[in-house]
């Protein structure tokens, strides 16, 4: 199951930057038809053999494991290029980007070494994180922000063992989905910034 599974984020970002230039010519929504002939030549793509192993699988080599909020941050935006939808809306984008950032700050300065505590630690078994999340869901739940359910699925991936790692930060966050919520942070506080300045 984890094999099959590491082909997912490869194909869904395939997938998002073959729409990205498509939209260059036509302005979204693209549309299911179009989105289905995307996808298949995005499947195509990264099953391409490079020394015997396919394209997607040469990304392990770059990031072990990419985690479930960054699978669900492709695929929405890969869904709105095809219906003109979000399912994650911008209260749930921008929690998703908070915990992406926090989550990062939290776990990668100290498991580098800064500091005695490792908190990749707690990822092993029940710990003070599985609390932590059930707690932030349950929060995400009752305001009924939507990426309340992301977390549900970073839970159940875990449970059914859909990456190749066992320890629950690695199906909560990665390198690249802390700098992808840095920089979306960054780009939506600097939006705000320029909107205050020039009001």
């Amino acid at each position: 199951m984890s094999f099959a599974f590491s082909f997912l984020f490869p194909w869904l970002f395939a997938l998002l930057v073959i729409q990205w230039v498509t939209v260059k010519v036509k302005k979204p929504p693209l549309g299911w038809r179009l989105t289905a002939i995307l996808a298949i030549i995005s499947g195509i793509f990264i099953l391409v053999p490079v020394r015997g192993l396919p394209l997607a699988r040469w990304l392990i080599g770059i990031n072990a494991n990419f985690s479930l909020p960054l699978v669900a941050c492709v695929f929405n935006k890969a869904w709105e290029h095809a219906s003109g939808s979000r399912l994650l809306d911008r209260q749930a984008s921008m929690a998703s980007w908070i915990f992406g950032l926090s989550s990062g700050l939290v776990l990668y300065p100290m498991a580098l070494g800064l500091g005695d505590f490792d908190p990749y630690v707690s990822g092993w078994g029940f710990s003070w994180l599985f609390a932590s999340m059930a707690i932030l869901t349950v929060v995400l739940l009752v305001i009924k922000n939507r990426f309340a359910a992301v977390l549900m699925a970073c839970i159940l991936g875990y449970d059914l063992n859909l990456l190749e790692s066992h320890n629950l930060w690695d199906y909560l966050v990665d390198p690249f989905f802390m700098l992808f919520s840095l920089a979306a942070l960054s780009t939506w506080l600097t939006r705000r910034m320029r909107k205050t300045l020039s009001g």
